[in-house]
């Protein structure tokens, strides 16, 4: 892919306020949100990526290789002690070399899949200490993305964080996502959760649809579980070697998903399957960072069809492999 078509393809992507967030970019835009504190949040972007060697695809004559790219831009627009408006812009770029196809539905695995977009935020701080947000998120995950609304996706994310006590807080949700299902429906999302933080070592969120725990049992050593919907699950380990390297370890079960252009059926999404182990170093300084991560990938497949449930039809599955990620963080 040319570099002036993806510059132009993520350019469109940002013009049109669109993105679904990664995991990633979840986590971060959650601990915003849990942190009743207001007004602090600065500009930052990053860029990652990572490299998959060639694997042979099962019962298939074929290979499969692939070069991902992923940036984000995040930044307030206006906020003080009581009010924040945010923004930000991600793109996602995967590169394929693969002859591979879908057993079911026919047809050549796209050498090509995008996920681009925006999103607009809002968080209020009440005069009772409540603190409601709400998100919206417009983009396209497609091999020929905006190519039509068929290829796009909307979602709005409410929510509402109500103290108890000095530390600890219900946490009340509502999300509404175009390209997600519940038996066959699109239906708004309610989620439960509450935020249990006894000290500055220790943070629990537990509930629906997300929970996350946060462990420091040393000042050096940091430990951490999440999961976010759907089909997202993370462990970490985090050691601080001396500021400002950190090495780090953990698991990782992700997915993705994206709309093919020329699908018979509108409502099929081609669905990516990955569980990871990994191990990285991290050296941060004032405004900039670098992490380089090395690890194994296993259990890969793609299906296409209209939920999880549809996994073991029209599948393609791509041998285990090491793989590494190269990343750069900037604060402005």
């Amino acid at each position: 892919m040319p570099p002036a078509r993806l510059l132009g393809v993520l350019m469109l992507g940002v013009a049109l306020a669109a993105v679904r967030p990664a995991p990633a970019a979840a986590q971060s835009e959650l601990q915003m949100w849990l942190n009743p504190e207001m007004g602090k949040q600065i500009p930052r972007a990053d860029y990652r990526y990572t490299f998959y060697p060639e694997r042979k695809v099962e019962d298939q004559d074929t290979h499969f290789a692939m070069t991902e790219h992923r940036v984000s831009l995040t930044t307030p627009l206006y906020q003080d002690s009581r009010d924040e408006w945010a923004f930000s812009a991600r793109g996602l770029y995967q590169d394929i070399d693969t002859r591979a196809r879908f057993p079911d539905a026919g047809g050549v695995f796209p050498s090509e899949l995008w996920d681009i977009g925006a999103t607009a935020s809002y968080r209020h701080r009440f005069d009772n200490a409540w603190t409601g947000g709400v998100a919206l998120t417009v983009g396209s995950a497609s091999d020929e993305p905006f190519n039509s609304v068929d290829e796009m996706y909307f979602r709005l994310v409410t929510m509402l964080r109500v103290p108890q006590g000095e530390r600890n807080s219900w946490i009340f949700t509502l999300i509404y996502a175009t390209d997600e299902e519940i038996f066959g429906e699109t239906l708004p999302i309610p989620g439960l959760a509450y935020a249990w933080v006894p000290s500055d070592k220790f943070t629990a969120v537990i509930g629906f649809p997300f929970s996350l725990v946060r462990y420091k049992p040393f000042e050096s050593l940091t430990l951490e579980a999440e999961y976010y919907p759907f089909w997202t699950v993370r462990s970490r380990v985090t050691w601080e070697i001396f500021q400002p390297l950190r090495a780090y370890g953990g698991f990782q079960w992700d997915s993705d998903h994206f709309y093919r252009a020329d699908r018979e059926n509108k409502g099929d999404k081609i669905f990516y399957r990955e569980m990871r182990l990994y191990a990285g170093l991290r050296f941060d300084l004032r405004q900039i960072g670098f992490d380089v991560t090395g690890g194994y990938a296993f259990n890969r497949f793609y299906f296409e069809g209209e939920g999880y449930s549809d996994r073991h039809d029209n599948r393609i599955d791509v041998g285990d492999t090491w793989f590494i990620v190269g990343k750069v963080n900037l604060r402005f």
